[in-house]
């Protein structure tokens, strides 16, 4: 198995509210590679149930996270890697005396944008998120109660 695999959770690390069928569903789904037709033969049930146990909000949540962390993961290991193939190339610059900082740079570069779009990852990962579109109905009734009999005497001076 290749050092990039996705490993499911625990069961001890699932959220409570997932039913064991959806968790056995979501597990086997993360270890076929996210494959509908692969979970289904793994499992023995239908797609159509594998599908629509899939949309359950509570298992797509758990899915999604599993996707997302092993993401942030896999993208933190290339990271590192680069970092390795730098400090190479500086030593190779270093030994041979002559050469351009200019490969040393493009991977800083290439670095520094991973890091930066990982840590633009991370801030909407953990940023609630706000309504972009809000109606607000104010409703204005003023005949009942005293505030309704100051109205109707304020509009009757009129």
């Amino acid at each position: 198995m290749s050092d990039y695999s996705i490993a499911p959770y625990s069961l001890d690390a699932l959220p409570q509210a997932i039913s064991p069928e959806g968790a056995e569903i979501a597990n086997t789904y993360l270890a076929n590679a996210c494959s509908i037709t692969n979970t289904s033969h793994a499992l023995g049930i239908p797609t159509h149930e594998i599908s629509a146990a899939l949309h359950d909000p509570m298992v797509k949540n758990y899915v999604n996270g599993v996707l997302r962390e092993t993401g942030y993961q896999h993208m933190e290991k290339i990271v590192q890697r680069f970092e390795k193939v730098i400090e190479l190339k500086w030593e190779e610059l270093e030994e041979a005396e002559i050469g351009s900082n200019k490969d040393i740079a493009d991977l800083l570069t290439m670095v520094h944008k991973m890091r930066m779009d990982m840590s633009k990852l991370l801030q909407a990962d953990t940023a609630k998120a706000a309504p972009t579109n809000m109606k607000n109905t104010q409703v204005n009734v003023y005949g009942e109660g005293n505030y309704g009999a100051l109205m109707e005497q304020l509009l009757k001076r009129e």
